[in-house]
């Protein structure tokens, strides 16, 4: 599967290059909110788009990671409070568990 994946990341490096040499002469005026820079490479324009994608992704990315382990942590603290709890109430004897007033009626007596 890793073997797949490095494969398919050649064949995409490859596509961008190639795509880069066919535009290596070609320049454009870029426009960034009020500022304007006339004469700039389109391969750079292009590049540096990419770039600012990936950082923007790979950041969303970042958080719904550090959400997640925040979550497993959470969950883990809790299961072992209730491990805690569930241990404790076997240790316990018949006499010592407090009687419930809201026992369900099961109808049996």
């Amino acid at each position: 599967m890793r073997l797949i994946g490095i494969f398919l990341s050649i064949i995409i490096m490859a596509i961008i290059l190639w795509f880069f040499t066919l535009n290596i002469d070609q320049y454009v005026t870029v426009h960034v909110f009020n500022a304007v820079y006339p004469d700039v490479k389109l391969v750079t324009v292009i590049f540096l788009s990419v770039f600012s994608g990936v950082v923007i992704g790979a950041l969303m990315v970042a958080t719904q990671v550090i959400k997640a382990k925040a979550d497993v942590i959470s969950i883990k603290k809790q299961n072992k409070s209730l491990i805690r709890e569930l241990e404790s109430l076997r240790n316990l004897s018949i006499d010592e568990i407090p009687e419930q007033e809201n026992r369900p009626d099961t109808g049996l007596f």
